[in-house]
């Protein structure tokens, strides 16, 4: 207890504004590579009915 109300507390309040930006931009970049996966998953699925429809 003494160690959060002495060190983790006081380093979370006076970087709270920091910490909340960071969090923030690595939830837009997670957020911007799901899309991109979703993307070319959805290029890929194409690709293979397409090749599929062509051999047969």
């Amino acid at each position: 207890m003494q160690i959060y109300t002495r060190i983790i507390r006081p380093f979370f309040l006076k970087n709270e504004a920091r910490i909340d930006t960071v969090v923030k931009d690595i939830k837009d970049k997670a957020s911007d590579a799901a899309d991109k996966f979703k993307e070319e998953a959805k290029k890929a699925t194409a690709n293979i009915i397409f090749e599929e429809k062509k051999s047969s």
